[in-house]
């Protein structure tokens, strides 16, 4: 089942931001986003590599849906 974030919006483009959290540092900077992908499978797969090279780090790595607004993607053109 879809969650309402995940959902198809009829105007903007979804993305998927990793997002780092860091509990080590101040709570203006304790997220990240690491990088953007195109699709949840891609973002959920890079996410779980960065999750296994820095298993001794003190970070968290997370997939957040968000939209592209303003500009279309490379892919579309």
């Amino acid at each position: 089942m879809l969650r309402a974030q995940d959902k198809p919006h009829s105007k903007y483009h979804h993305l998927y931001a990793i997002v780092r959290l860091e509990a080590d540092v101040s709570l203006e900077s304790c997220a990240t986003v690491v990088k953007v992908l195109t699709t949840r499978d891609w973002a959920e797969t890079e996410a779980a590599r960065l999750r296994k090279i820095n298993k001794d780090k003190n970070c968290a790595y997370s997939v957040q849906t968000t939209r592209l607004v303003g500009a279309s993607l490379i892919a579309d053109r």
